[in-house]
């Protein structure tokens, strides 16, 4: 009951792809977006607000919003492991890619699986900016 109450506030507030996680394999195991990052400190200004995934021409295509709730400029970092079916690496490590989000931007990155046998992901994203805990 826990759980189906928090996917449904979570849909509420925004938080959550559920309709376009639900195209591909992993998405048994994948329910909300918290599942599919992971993050490298806590991003102190910086949310991820969005995210869907489709399969398109036999490649995996992502669609991620983040958000800057600052004033000021803030600078991200990620990155995509992309994975098969069970889990299993299918693609050379990527290098770390830089977005800067201006005061108070919302950003939309469109990521594209490098190889048709993506069926699963895992965003790996830090901030400059982080809390600290």
């Amino acid at each position: 009951m826990k759980k189906l109450l928090l996917v449904a506030f979570m849909s509420l507030a925004g938080l959550t792809g559920l309709s376009g996680l639900a195209g591909f394999a992993g998405a048994a195991h994948a329910e909300t977006i918290e599942s599919k990052f992971e993050m490298l400190g806590t991003p102190r200004y910086l949310k991820v607000s969005g995210l869907s995934a489709k399969v398109t021409n036999k490649l995996l295509i992502l669609n991620v919003d983040i958000n800057n709730e600052d004033d000021r400029d803030n600078t991200a970092y990620y990155r995509v492991r992309w994975l098969d079916e069970t889990g299993d690496s299918v693609w050379d490590e990527e290098p770390w890619k830089p977005i800067l989000l201006h005061g108070n931007q919302n950003a939309h990155l469109r990521l594209v699986a490098p190889t048709p046998k993506a069926r699963d992901f895992k965003i790996e994203f830090s901030a400059k900016d982080n809390a600290r805990n």
